[in-house]
């Protein structure tokens, strides 16, 4: 059974999940979020994160990993660029650890790969009752779970 990964990156933390089964009955195996190391400089924080992807793409056996990407809409800032960067770490660790499928999609996608018309506005209306306690997670670990979602068979 494939096993997905879903991160959600912003500025100052990372959200992730993993889950398995199929779109129609989606297991949550494990969840969780990290903040990035103070202190560190831009390079080293980068290259944090890049490890930090790889030990888990090692320790795990992932077949798909899907972050969900800022909007198009996001006004360029500083923590969107940051959010960028540290998104770019993760897809470099995918490719270091030779894992081809890693996407990054919108709002819109997400809602058009669980089926529904392809707006963002429809993921309010997305049933995720198969997730247990779906509410009771972070807006950022609920991004990430409907991200995973999307690549589950």
């Amino acid at each position: 059974m494939a096993m997905v990964m879903g991160l959600r990156c912003s500025n100052t933390d990372y959200h992730f999940v993993l889950l398995t089964g199929t779109k129609s009955s989606p297991v949550l195996k494990q969840s969780g979020s990290f903040n990035y190391p103070k202190g560190l400089k831009k390079p080293f924080a980068l290259k944090w994160m890049l490890e930090e992807t790889r030990d888990r793409l090692q320790k795990c056996t992932i077949d798909r990993v899907v972050i969900k990407a800022s909007e198009p809409l996001a006004r360029p800032s500083g923590p969107l660029t940051e959010r960028t960067e540290f998104e770019a770490a993760v897809l470099i660790a995918c490719a270091q650890s030779g894992l081809k499928a890693a996407f990054k999609k919108v709002k819109s996608t997400i809602a058009k790969d669980l089926g529904m018309k392809g707006k963002a506005k429809y993921l309010l209306e997305f049933d995720t009752s198969a997730i247990t306690d779906f509410d009771s997670f972070s807006e950022k670990t609920r991004e990430a779970i409907l991200a995973a979602w999307t690549e589950l068979p």
